[in-house]
Order: C-alpha cells, then structure tokens, then sequence
C-alpha cells in the first residue's frame, strides 16, 4: 500500500516524498530521501549544462516521479521543454507550476517570451538617436595583460563612443567585472570615453558582474536607479542575441543593438533553437533557479524587475 509523508513547502525540501507501508509492522519507510532528490537536480541540470538537453528532461521526470511538488524542476523543466519545442510539454509543466508558485510560473512564462524577442534583436554597427530616457549599456570583454583594452574591448567601446556621440544626452552604463592592479575594467573602459570626449559625468560604472546573467541582474539595478525606461545595448555581433534575452528577463528593456562590427555577417541570422543552448542556461539563471543543490551551492540571485 502506498502512502505519502508532506514534509516542509520550501522549493528546496521534499514537499512530498513517496513511502511505502510495511504489512509486518505497518511503519511508514520513506523510498526517497532529501539528499536523493538533490543528486536527482544536480544531475539533470549536469545534463543541461552539457547540452544534453533530452537527459536532462529524462532526470528530471524521474525527480517528479518522486516529488511533483518540487517547484524548481518543474520550471526548469519549462524551460528546456520549449528548447526542445515540446509545446505540450512546457504547458503541462507551467500548469503544475501555476498550483504551486504561480510568480515563479509568470517569471518563467514572461522570460520564455523574452527569450524569443531578444533572438529578434540582431546585431546592427550603426547608432541612431535616442532621448535621455534611453540608457547605453556598453558590456566589457576583458583587458590585456598590461591592463589596456582587448581588440573587442576597444571595439565595443568605439561603438559605444559613435552612440554616445549619436544619443548626446544618453546615460552610458559601463558593465565590467574584470581589473588589472587594483583598477577596474569598467573604470579603463571609462577613462577610454573620456579620453575620447565623453563627459565623464554621463558615465556610470558597473563594476561588479563576471557572467552575463550577472551583468543583466546587477546592471538593471543601475538602471532603475537612473530611471531610465530602456536601453541600447553595445557588444559584440556573436552575444548581442544572448544579451538582450538576459537584460529582458531581468526586466530591462532593450530597444536595440548599437555592436562592434568583428565577426558581423556570420551572425547576421537568427540562431535556430538548437544554438540557442547558452540563452536557455542563462535564462534559468536569471530567472533564480539554482545551478545545484547542497551547501557548496550560491543561492539564488534572482533580483525582482521592476513593473
């Protein structure tokens, strides 16, 4: 005879662990334990980080099997359902989801659905106008060993300079989290505009992110404080797509792509959904699902966006 024990709310306990009766003495013992169901989510999200998408659903139905409660799975297996462009499943999942953590089930929809605008959003070298209310946020890929700007570096931020100079009276947010002797990327980054006519007072620094998810999540928190209502980002043709999915999901909006022009015809087209791998991962990210389980593990660093 089969039989349930209720066990903690918490996304990450056991909400509900299957158990089976002993006839003999009629004790209640458990079949799963806490510790089983973490291995069960490292290891599909092991899978996923692999790109083994297939197996990570396949561990991840086995980890419902045993607890349907368990709200992070259920959204991870959201997500890479819609990878995997099982519609039927993303729904079932979402519709589990909606019973149990109806904001974590919006925050997955809404970032599903950034997902697809930001893929929409291309590489393009050439600035236009915008208003003061539009931000630039120019993203940094690292400094040289005698601390001086990486070709794609310098490249960025000759495009983030011809949209300064296009959208006089933008903000610019410089977004880096590397340093060189004690000064900062994002501070190098700075004086590079400055040098280049740049008033330094329109620049803000970001000096604190080391992945992209970490530039959305932490760079959105700049961008309210500024009040700024949406923003142009400036990086390379190959991240733009990635970088715009991840400012959505963090809840900024991004109006356009200002990038540097390395590498610009070979990533002209939209991604298909099977290269879109690094986007999804991100998404879970930002979205704050847990890369694992277990006390080596960060917790979630999901940052609520703004309305």
């Amino acid at each position: 005879m089969a039989a349930a024990a209720a066990i903690g709310m918490s996304t990450g306990a056991v909400a509900l662990i299957p158990t089976v009766m002993n006839p003999a003495s009629s004790a209640v013992v458990p079949t799963v334990s806490d510790a089983d169901v973490a291995g069960m989510f490292n290891a599909a999200q092991d899978e996923f980080a692999r790109g083994n998408a297939t197996a990570g659903l396949s561990k991840l139905r086995t980890l419902l099997a045993a607890n349907p409660l368990d709200t992070d799975a259920l959204a991870l297996q959201a997500f890479w359902s819609d990878y995997c462009d099982d519609s039927r499943a993303t729904q079932s999942a979402l519709t589990s989801l909606d019973n149990l953590d109806r904001a974590l089930a919006d925050r997955v929809r809404n970032s599903i659905a950034a997902i697809d605008k930001g893929v929409g959003i291309g590489p393009n070298p050439v600035p236009r106008y915008y208003p003061q209310t539009t931000g630039i946020v120019v993203l940094g890929a690292g400094l040289r060993p005698d601390g001086s700007p990486t070709d794609e570096t310098a490249s960025r931020l000759f495009a983030a300079w011809t949209q300064a100079i296009m959208a006089y009276e933008s903000p610019i947010i410089v977004s880096a989290g590397g340093a060189h002797h004690g000064r900062t990327e994002a501070d190098i980054m700075r004086s590079w505009l400055v040098a280049h006519a740049i008033p330094a007072t329109r620049i803000h620094l970001e000096t604190r992110p080391q992945t992209l998810p970490q530039h959305a999540l932490l760079t959105a928190e700049a961008v309210r404080g500024l009040r700024l209502r949406e923003v142009v980002l400036v990086t390379s043709p190959d991240e733009i797509r990635r970088a715009a999915s991840d400012f959505l999901i963090a809840g900024v909006p991004v109006v356009g792509a200002t990038t540097s022009t390395r590498n610009l015809a070979t990533n002209a087209a939209a991604p298909s959904k099977v290269n879109q791998k690094w986007i999804y991962q991100d998404a879970t990210q930002v979205t704050g699902i847990p890369a694992g389980r277990g006390t080596s593990i960060a917790p979630r660093a999901f940052i609520t966006p703004a309305a």
